[in-house]
Order: structure tokens, then C-alpha cells, then sequence
């Protein structure tokens, strides 16, 4: 991180202004329930959900041997693949870190557990938001422990520290094309396929019940149709940078890029999930049992738990409404992204 800081001094000093401003921080506290990260975000909760492109954050940055090991919200996919095809692999330098990230299963993770600071940003707030790491945790025999410092790092974990450089470059990459873009490089269309793919999971998970997902699938295609139509606008005003004079242009980039920002946040809900209420997001946050847990539709799933155990009517009537409140947190982002919702 202080690299990263140290680079971007570099650039200002060369003359270069981000188009968006950028925010180096360093959280404390992190063990004891993220309380540094968690209280600045409350803290600035305004400034930060009416603002905020996205959040991106290094906890652990190297384990060891391995490869790049992201985690993020969707929409973020495709920006993470084209900066890991720029960085070598430290490990394999004749091969890229996306060539070890895509033969992974799944290739990029999901932000719903809550070990870590990108909690209060996107599980709270709804901020995209984006975790990342160079090797395997199960090659990282010292963490927690006495062992874990600089010395078992500069001897085992990286002696030439080159993994070290490797994230910090995708890092930043990532960090310049969110700053610096005219257009905010977000592609919603992932968001759609990986919401498809988990609520089939979910489903899956309670044959035979007599509840409807139908809500559900349905918002989800129609998330589909607002990030297909927002995706060929955002190409289409690309190619035409002569074609609009500077005024309308400006105006149009400015609307796009709040409708791209602010569908994230469409996914939140204000009254929570149901008794976890600071949990604000409907497709990701940590299972209710396990905060390391991940789970998407972390409301549903719970309430589906809880009508197998009970079997009642007024369990199985609370999941039906889960699954409502799922649906139109989706239809929400949907309207955000065709500009019918600002």
C-alpha cells in the first residue's frame, strides 16, 4: 500500500489529476470486529454512499506460493481480468496472473463473508467493493501466530518480494482505471449471469417447497435486459466522442456514470436483513451462522433454514416474503440502470 501511495505521489508530482479523487487508507483494529474500518464508514456513511465509485481492499496481501486470489462484487469481473492479463506471473513468468486465476474454481470469489474491512462497504453501504491476495491460504501455516512477521515473510513467504509487487500492480491498475476512466469500467452483465447461477443454488437447496422463485428469476432477467441495454449505451457513446459537442457529451458520461455507481447501492435495503438489521445488502453478506460464511441471497437462505426446522405455516409465509424482498432489491438496480430510478 505505501508503494502503491508512493507511485501515485510520483504521477501527481509528473503533473497527472485523477478524474476521481482516491483515498489511501490504513485501517486499525481490524481483529476486533473491524471496528476501524467499520466506524469511518459509518462515520462518513453520506459522503461515501452518495459518492463512492468503489472500494478496494488488500488484507493479507501475499500467503505464499500460488497465484492471484480475488474476491469481488460482479460487476468488477471483467475490470480484474484485463489488469491480471497486464502483470506476469512472479511464480511463472512466461504466464500472466489471469492464467492462474481463471483455472481456478470459482476464478473470482464473492464479497459476503465478514472477516474482513470491505464489510461496512458493500455489506452496509453498497459499495462495489473488491478483496484481494497472492497465494493460498492452506500454504499460510503461520497466520495468527507469533511467527507471523516480516522475518517468515522475507524467508519463506517472498524472499524476493515479488509477489508483493505483482498484486500491488493489479492493485493499482485496477485503482488508475477507476480513477482515470471516462466511463466507469463496470459491466453489470456479469452480475446478472452470477445472480442466475446462485439462485438456482438457492432453489436447489429446498426442493419441493411450497414457495415461488419465480419473483426472483424474473427480476433477474430483467436485471439482465437493463445491463445488456446500459452496456451497448456505454460502447456506443464511446465510439462516438465527435459525434456529441462537449456540453452534451459531459452530461450523458456524468448520467451513465451515476447510473453504474448507484446500482449497487439499489441492492441495500434500509430496515436490513431480518435480525441482523446493519446488514444491509440483500445478495451479500455473511451467513448468520458463520461470519466467515458466504452466502448470496443471505436473507432467503436463512429463512429457508429456519421453515425446514420449524416446517409452520408462518415460517414458510416469512420465506416467500424473503424471496420478495430479494426480488426487488434486484428489480431496484434494474430501474437504476435503465435511468428509472435515480
Amino acid at each position: 500500500m505505501l508503494e502503491i501511495a508512493e507511485r501515485l505521489s510520483q504521477l501527481e508530482k509528473k503533473g497527472w489529476r485523477p478524474r476521481r479523487t482516491i483515498i489511501v487508507c490504513s485501517w486499525d483494529a481490524e481483529e476486533f470486529a473491524l471496528i476501524g474500518s467499520t466506524e469511518w464508514a459509518e462515520d462518513n456513511i453520506d459522503i461515501i454512499g452518495s459518492r463512492a465509485v468503489a472500494y478496494l481492499n488488500v488484507d493479507i496481501s501475499v500467503f505464499g506460493p500460488g497465484g492471484l486470489v480475488p474476491r469481488a462484487t460482479p460487476q468488477l469481473d471483467e475490470l480484474i481480468q484485463e489488469a491480471s492479463r497486464m502483470v506476469p506471473d512472479p511464480d511463472d513468468p512466461s504466464h500472466t496472473l489471469y492464467d492462474y486465476m481463471i483455472r481456478q474454481n470459482p476464478p473470482i470469489a464473492r464479497v459476503a463473508g465478514a472477516g474482513t474491512d470491505f464489510a461496512a462497504f458493500v455489506q452496509h453501504i453498497g459499495v462495489p467493493s473488491l478483496d484481494m491476495s497472492y497465494g493460498l491460504f492452506s500454504e499460510y501455516p503461520v497466520y495468527h501466530s507469533l511467527y507471523d512477521d516480516f522475518v517468515w515473510m522475507q524467508r519463506f513467504g517472498d524472499p524476493l518480494f515479488h509477489r508483493h509487487v505483482a498484486l500491488a500492480s493489479v492493485w493499482g491498475l485496477i485503482a488508475l482505471r477507476l480513477a482515470d476512466d471516462e466511463i466507469i469500467p463496470f459491466n453489470y452483465v456479469s452480475y446478472a449471469s452470477e445472480l442466475e447461477e446462485s439462485s438456482k443454488v438457492v432453489e436447489d437447496g429446498c426442493p419441493g417447497c411450497a414457495v415461488s422463485f419465480s419473483p426472483l428469476h424474473k427480476s433477474i432477467k430483467q436485471l439482465e435486459k437493463a445491463a445488456m441495454k446500459i452496456h451497448m449505451e456505454k460502447k456506443v457513446l464511446q465510439a462516438d466522442k465527435w459525434g456529441l459537442n462537449t456540453r452534451e457529451r459531459t452530461l450523458k458520461v456524468r448520467e451513465m456514470n451515476d447510473r453504474l455507481m448507484m446500482a449497487e447501492r439499489a441492492f441495500t435495503n434500509r430496515e436490513g436483513l431480518a435480525g441482523r438489521p446493519w446488514y444491509k445488502h440483500m445478495i451479500y453478506a455473511s451467513s448468520d451462522q458463520d461470519d466467515w460464511g458466504t452466502k448470496a441471497f443471505p436473507g432467503i437462505v436463512s429463512a429457508m433454514a429456519n421453515a425446514q426446522k420449524l416446517n409452520t405455516s408462518e415460517s414458510w409465509r416469512l420465506l416467500q416474503h424473503e424471496i420478495y424482498r430479494g426480488a426487488r432489491a434486484v428489480s431496484k438496480a434494474s430501474a437504476v440502470l435503465d435511468g428509472r430510478l435515480t
